[in-house]
């Protein structure tokens, strides 16, 4: 496991991957109502495995960071393409702080931080995220539940996350407004939406384009719970509810 330190080291831009450990019964929790604990850890090692892809084909040149949120098993199998290094801090906003106040103080001069369950996202949005830093200090990729899917600094303050409440309907707001206390200059890009419940894969499954492919490792784990439509190639869930487990709200 390569240290923080060695972040970024003689690079201007960085893209850093956040994901958690893919430990079942300690992922994706919400999609337990539909999915074992197994099963949600599968889907949630999917889209990260997706999102890693999708960066590894917008940002070729930039060297990416795979950040965990514990050490990997040796089994795990990593994405291609990427360093990894383990999170450090108690809570989501201390770690994102350490890993930007890393990326900075090893050299770099622009830093995005992508989450890693969004992997449908347009493949311009990676590079729209670092090219919207030559005019402002952060950029946000907000989601639909009040969240955001990446963010990314030119400077970074630690107190741009201070009293964040996370994984709330109020955490891009909450970080606007201590970015507006900072005096920094913010690009907001499109709205996304993530795959935390089991309605969100039902509308990928509704709303994924004909004719358009879908991220490789999440297709081929939903192809294990849905069945083909008869008319095309789009994936149709097939009603199964494999073993609803009970366990804490994720």
């Amino acid at each position: 496991m390569a240290a923080q330190r060695q972040l970024c080291q003689q690079d201007k831009d960085c893209a850093i991957l956040f994901a958690r450990t893919p430990v079942p019964g300690r992922v994706k929790s919400r999609l337990w109502t539909h999915l074992t604990p197994e099963q949600a850890c599968q889907l949630h090692w999917a889209c990260t495995q997706d999102t890693a892809a999708l960066l590894n084909h917008a940002l070729p040149q930039l060297p990416k960071w795979l950040f965990l949120s514990d050490a990997p098993n040796a089994d795990i199998s990593l994405p291609s393409g990427f360093r990894c290094a383990v999170q450090e801090g108690a809570d989501l906003g201390e770690r994102m702080a350490a890993a930007f106040t890393g990326a900075f103080a090893s050299g770099a001069r622009r830093v995005v931080i992508f989450g890693s369950d969004s992997p449908t996202l347009p493949e311009r949005i990676p590079q729209q995220a670092f090219d919207s830093l030559d005019d402002s200090d952060l950029v946000l990729g907000p989601t639909e539940d009040g969240g955001y899917y990446l963010i990314g600094c030119r400077r970074f303050d630690p107190h741009l996350f201070q009293s964040v409440a996370w994984s709330t309907p109020r955490t891009l707001q909450q970080t606007l407004s201590n970015a507006e206390r900072l005096a920094y200059r913010v690009a907001v890009l499109e709205r996304w939406f993530d795959l935390d419940e089991w309605k969100d894969v039902e509308r990928f499954l509704a709303t994924a384009p004909q004719g358009r492919s879908l991220p490789s490792n999440l297709a081929a784990f939903l192809q294990q719970l849905c069945s083909k439509s008869s008319k095309g190639s789009r994936l149709v869930y097939s009603g199964q509810q494999p073993g609803r487990q009970n366990g804490n709200p994720g």
